[in-house]
């Protein structure tokens, strides 16, 4: 990825007093033509946006405030490029609004960020390692993919010690009277030695609202769009290694679901993916993804093609296939429905297909 570096460098007095600072401007845009083979009982053709990679732009910076101190901030915003939309609104910066410091004792980041289940084990993920926004599981619930981020959190994350770092989060409620209602706990680890890298991460949400997840929850009988979770617990593990051309991929995670009607259904879901890097230029990924939720289950598998003109412009050709079964009635792929959200399809099978084009700055 291409940075644009800006110097920000103090004058006069300000200049012998502080260190030089420095802001990065960075994004992506993806957008591609899909055909998505039933969705709510007909097919659609149409563009979609952010299928590599979600739409987004931000600045992130530093400034060296001396004896290896250093000063960060992110704004990170998420938009649509088919339509120029949001996909929160009221939220101008609804991917990372931070500020934090940064030493030989780690880092400490407050405000707005993802949990540490998508930063450690979402990147080992078909979703992400396949660079196929369709192939992240059922509902998000377990957030893997970035949907779902803590409010008015703190996180420290550890030095990194013969590979492996450490990282803690909590994100405030804010509920006057009652500190448990909408509080979120993360914590995680992340070990990398040369071509292996794992993770196991641990979330715990509560009061988050089901949003992405409605249609999939609605396909179950276990609730809609308006739907709050008590509470949503999830438990994430993920490896990638590399092996010369080929880099392979796998992760598990267990959610523990707490409905307002009482009911507490398990979501577990697994991932095994490969990516062959086969000429300087080209590409193949394969993925297969397993998702159950007690006696329903969904396999989906994908196959794609990504072409690099250069290092930020890619050309993609994609495609994921996922059948239901036991007592699922229906399946429901991920960014099939409005606004990338989870589409239910008419039947027990849904296929999508998608020649697009990724370009980053």
């Amino acid at each position: 990825m291409k940075k644009v570096l800006f110097a920000v460098a103090a004058t006069g007095f300000a200049a012998s007093a502080f260190a030089q600072s420095n802001v990065t401007i960075y994004g992506s845009l993806d957008a591609g033509v899909a055909y998505v083979s039933n969705l709510g009982g007909g097919s659609v053709a149409r563009v979609d946006q952010g299928t590599m990679q979600p739409d987004r732009i931000g600045f992130r910076g530093t400034e060296d405030l001396g004896g290896n101190l250093k000063a960060n901030f992110q704004l990170e915003t998420g938009f649509y490029t088919d339509s120029g939309a949001q996909p929160s609104a009221g939220k101008l910066f609804n991917r990372y609004s931070t500020v934090g410091l940064s030493g030989d004792f780690g880092a400490v980041t407050m405000g707005h960020m993802p949990d540490i289940v998508f930063d450690y084990v979402g990147k080992l993920s078909n979703g992400y390692q396949l660079t196929n926004w369709y192939l992240f599981h059922p509902g998000n619930l377990d957030s893997l993919a970035n949907t779902y981020q803590f409010d008015n959190a703190v996180r420290y994350t550890s030095p990194t010690f013969a590979g492996l770092q450490l990282s803690g989060m909590y994100g405030f409620g804010e509920v006057a009277g009652d500190n448990s209602n909408g509080r979120n706990i993360s914590a995680g680890a992340t070990y990398t030695n040369g071509p292996l890298r794992a993770a196991l991460a641990y979330s715990k949400l509560n009061n988050r609202a089901a949003g992405y997840g409605g249609a999939f929850l609605q396909s179950l009988g276990l609730g809609t769009a308006a739907t709050v979770f008590n509470s949503l617990s999830t438990t994430a593990a993920g490896v990638g290694y590399t092996i010369g051309p080929v880099r392979l991929n796998a992760d598990y995670t267990q959610v523990k679901i707490s409905l307002p009607t009482g009911v507490t259904p398990k979501q577990k879901n697994f991932d095994l993916g490969a990516a062959w890097r086969y000429a300087a230029a080209d590409t193949l990924n394969f993925g297969y993804g397993l998702s159950k939720l007690e006696s329903a289950r969904w396999n989906t598998f994908s196959l794609s093609h990504v072409h690099a003109f250069s290092k930020r412009t890619e050309f993609y050709v994609q495609a994921a296939y996922q059948r239901a079964g036991g007592s699922a009635r229906f399946a429901v792929m991920n960014g099939t429905g409005a606004g990338g959200a989870t589409g239910v399809s008419g039947s027990d099978t849904q296929l999508v297909t998608t020649i697009g084009m990724h370009h980053s700055f």
